[in-house]
Formats: C-alpha cells, structure tokens, sequence
C-alpha cells in the first residue's frame, strides 16, 4: 500500500497571534516560534496578512516586509508560504488603488521566492 501525504498549513503565525495578540508580537519574539515549527517539520504556513500585517507598522514600529523576509530566511526556501488578502483591499484598510494591488503582489512574491542562503 502507497504511503499518503497529508499537507497542513499552519495558521498559527498570523491568525493565532492576530487572534490572541492582536498581531502584536515582535518578530525577536515571533522568530524563536517559527524555528521551533520548522524544527518539528511544519513546511506550510500562513504567515501574513491583514492584522498582522499592519500591526507591526501601526503599534511595533516594524516593517512586515522585513519580517516576511525573516520568516523566509527561517523555514527555507523549500516552505510553502501564504499571506492571508482582503481581495482588493490586499492588506489595506480601505480599497486599494490598482497600482497599489500590484506593488502587493510584487513585494509579496519577492518574498515567496526569496533565495536562501
């Protein structure tokens, strides 16, 4: 009998702490979190998106491109990553302007593709 693979995304690292936190968690303290998942072998993750993302800026006076960058560095170039869009909004707070949608995809691919040392 052929051997089945199970995929499962973790959600803990925007929606666990967007839930509990709010989204504000410093990446000093964020980062120990996700080495100890990729440690215990999680290779898919939602990591980003709408609270998370914005709270960094907002309360943590952090920059969530650094911190996607970071992420990356971290579980390898081999994870599958996701960042959670409000649809045309992206990870804005009110509807975004159609070059603003794309500037999105742009940085959020950057990291996506990132390579690793």
């Amino acid at each position: 009998m052929a051997k089945k693979y199970i995929d499962i995304m973790d959600t803990t690292f925007r929606d666990g702490f967007q839930s509990v936190f709010g989204g504000r968690v410093l990446m000093d303290d964020f980062f120990p979190a996700v080495e100890a998942a990729k440690k215990a072998g999680i290779n898919h993750f939602e990591f980003g998106g709408g609270a998370r993302f914005q709270s960094l800026y907002f309360y943590l006076q952090e920059d969530a491109f650094e911190m996607m960058d970071g992420f990356r560095e971290i579980v390898g170039k081999e994870a599958n990553l996701q960042v959670l869009s409000r649809g045309i909004n992206t990870v804005m707070l009110d509807t975004g302007s159609r070059e603003m949608i794309d500037l999105f995809a742009k940085m959020f691919k950057k990291t996506w593709h990132h390579d690793c040392a």
